[in-house]
C-alpha cells in the first residue's frame, strides 16, 4: 500500500513481526505439555483435557479468516494490537483459572492469536522495502517453528521446576512486549477502506461458526470414531454452512473473502497444496516426534522382568522440548534461505525443495527411531523440510492477490492449514493404532504404527511436490506471456511482490 513504507531499517522492523508471530506460536504448542500434568484438576477424562488444545484451534481458524479481512479495511497495526491484547486477557484467565472449565475459556480467548500470521505478513508487505518483502516474509513465517518449539520447551521446563501457571504469565509477558514493540517501530498501516458499512458481518458470522463447527468434528471424531452419527452430523453442518457462505459471498457486494478468486488457477493449486503440506508435512511431523520421544522404551513388571517396547525412546517433557527446540532452531537459521529462493525462482520451487526433503525424512524414520542420535537427525532434516513449505506457501498465495487482500487471502490459507493440521492430528491417532503393544489397560506404539504414519507423511509430501510443479508451470507462463497482458488490462502482474 502506498504511504505506508517505513524510515526504520528493515531488520529492525521484521524482529518486532516475529516477536509478535512469537506470540501465536508459543500460545499454540505450549499447552501440550499440560496433556500429561498430573496436577490438581487436570488429572480428569482425557476427552475433556484436550479442550485445553480444542479450544484454541476453533477460535484461532474462526479468527484467522475474520480478522485477515478487517486488517485489509480497518488498518492492519490497530486489529493486531487488539488481536495480541485479547489474547493476553486470555493468557491472564488461564493463568488465574480456578478450574479446568475457566482455563479452558481462557484459552479460546488466546486463539484469537490464530490471526497474528495473516495480519504480520499483510505489514511485512505494506512497510517493508519492496526488496525486502519476500525474505521478510518467509522469515516472519519461519519463526513460528521455533517460537512454537520454544514454547513446548519452556512449559516443559515449567512444569518439571516450578508452578504450571507461569506458562501462561509467560505468554501475557510475550504479548506486552509485542504490543510495546508494535507502538514504538511499526507505523500505522494504511486501510483499503474506513467505511463500516462495506464489513460483510453476516459472512464473518457464518464463516465462524461454519469453520468452528467443522473443526469440532475433526477433533472429535478419535473419540466418537468417523462414522459415529454425532462426527458425521457437525462434519454434515459444517459443510452445509460453508456452503451457504459460499453463495452469500458470492452475491454480497463488499464480501469477507473474494471466493472468485479460486478462479485463478496458481491460487487454487497453491490452497490445494496447503491442505496437502498441512496434513503430511506440517501436522504429521509434529506427531511423530512425540509419539517416538515421549513412549517409554521398556514397562517395568512387578516380581518380573520389564518388557521392551519397539518403539519408544523415553525421554521426559523437557528433554522432548530440547530435541524439538534443537530442529527448530535450525530451521529458524536457515529461513532466509527460502524467501531468497522464492525470490530469484518463485515459491513453488521452494515448496518442491522442501517436499522433496520432506519425503527423505520421513522415509528415513523407520530406520533412524531406535536411536536419540537416530531421531535427532530426523528432526533436523524435516525441520528444513518444515521451513521451506512454511515460508513458502503464504508467498505463493501473495503471489496471486493485489496488495490490498493480502491479509484475506493468507488468512484463507492460514485457516485451511490449521484446519488441516487439526486433521493430521485425528488421523495420527489412527494410524499410530495399527499393530499397537496392549500392556493391561495401556497400549503403546509399535513399528507398525509409526511405519503406517510414516508412510501416510511420505505420500502428502509426494503430493505437495507434483503440486507445486504445476503452480510452478503456471508462474512461467505467466511470465512468459502475463506480463503483457496484464499491462493491457491495466493493471500489475500478479506474480509480483511490490
Amino acid at each position: 500500500m502506498p504511504g505506508t513504507r517505513s524510515s526504520r531499517p528493515a531488520a529492525l522492523l521484521i524482529a518486532v513481526l516475529v516477536l509478535a508471530e512469537t506470540v501465536s506460536a508459543f500460545e499454540t504448542t505450549m499447552s501440550v505439555q499440560l496433556l500429561y500434568a498430573q496436577l490438581p484438576f487436570f488429572g480428569t477424562d482425557i476427552s475433556k483435557l484436550t479442550w485445553i488444545v480444542t479450544a484454541y484451534m476453533l477460535v484461532a481458524a474462526a479468527a484467522t479468516g475474520v480478522c485477515g479481512r478487517l486488517g485489509d479495511q480497518f488498518g492492519r497495526t490497530r486489529v493486531l494490537n487488539i488481536v495480541l491484547l485479547v489474547s493476553a486477557v486470555g493468557s491472564i484467565v488461564s493463568a488465574v483459572a480456578p478450574d479446568l472449565d475457566v482455563l479452558i475459556v481462557g484459552r479460546g480467548m488466546q486463539g484469537v492469536s490464530g490471526a497474528v500470521l495473516p495480519l504480520v505478513i499483510g505489514l511485512a508487505r505494506e512497510t517493508l522495502p519492496r526488496e525486502k518483502v519476500t525474505t521478510g516474509i518467509a522469515v516472519v513465517s519461519a519463526s513460528a517453528l521455533i517460537a512454537g518449539a520454544s514454547g513446548m520447551l519452556v512449559a516443559g521446563f515449567i512444569l518439571d521446576h516450578l508452578d504450571w501457571r507461569l506458562i501462561f504469565w509467560s505468554a501475557v509477558l510475550l504479548a506486552a512486549l509485542a504490543m510495546a514493540g508494535i507502538r514504538a517501530v511499526v507505523p500505522k498501516s494504511a486501510a483499503a477502506t474506513r467505511d463500516p458499512g462495506k464489513v460483510d458481518y453476516l459472512g464473518a458470522v457464518l464463516f465462524s461458526v461454519a469453520v468452528g463447527t467443522t473443526l469440532y468434528g475433526v477433533t472429535k471424531s478419535s473419540e466418537w470414531t468417523w462414522n459415529d452419527s454425532r462426527t458425521l452430523g457437525f462434519l454434515g453442518a459444517g459443510f452445509v454452512l460453508l456452503a451457504l457462505w459460499t453463495v452469500w459471498e458470492l452475491r454480497v457486494r463488499h464480501p469477507m473473502m473474494e471466493v472468485r478468486r479460486f478462479a485463478n488457477p496458481k491460487f487454487a493449486i497453491g490452497m490445494l497444496a496447503t491442505v496437502i503440506i498441512a496434513f503430511g508435512v506440517f501436522g504429521l511431523s509434529q506427531v511423530m516426534p512425540t509419539a517416538v520421544l515421549r513412549t517409554p522404551t521398556h514397562l517395568p513388571v512387578p516380581g518380573g522382568d520389564p518388557i521392551d517396547l519397539p518403539v519408544g525412546l523415553g525421554l521426559t517433557a523437557t528433554m522432548t522440548g530440547l530435541v524439538g527446540g534443537l530442529g527448530a532452531l535450525v530451521g529458524f537459521a536457515i529461513s532466509p534461505l527460502p524467501g531468497r529462493i522464492s525470490r530469484r525462482h518463485g515459491a513453488a520451487r521452494t515448496i518442491m525443495i522442501g517436499s522433496a526433503v520432506a519425503v527423505g525424512a520421513f522415509w528415513s524414520v523407520v530406520h533412524l527411531h531406535t536411536t536419540l542420535g537416530g531421531f535427532i537427525a530426523f528432526t533436523i532434516v524435516s525441520s528444513v523440510a518444515v521451513t521451506f513449505c512454511y515460508g513458502a506457501l503464504p508467498t505463493l498465495i501473495v503471489e496471486c492477490v493485489p496488495p490490498e487482500e493480502t491479509s484475506a487471502a493468507v488468512g484463507m490459507q492460514a485457516v485451511v492449514r490449521t484446519t488441516f493440521q487439526g486433521v493430521a492430528a485425528s488421523f495420527s491417532g489412527v494410524f499410530l493404532a495399527r499393530g499397537e503393544i496392549k500392556v493391561g489397560d495401556l497400549a503403546f506404539l509399535s513399528e507398525k504404527g509409526l511405519g503406517t504414519l510414516a508412510v501416510a507423511a511420505v505420500v502428502a509430501a509426494v503430493l505437495g511436490f507434483l503440486l507445486a510443479v504445476a503452480a510452478s508451470r503456471y508462474r512461467e507462463s505467466m511470465l512468459a506471456g502475463g506480463d503483457g497482458a496484464a499491462a493491457r488490462a491495466g493493471r500489475e502482474p500478479a506474480v509480483r511482490l511490490d
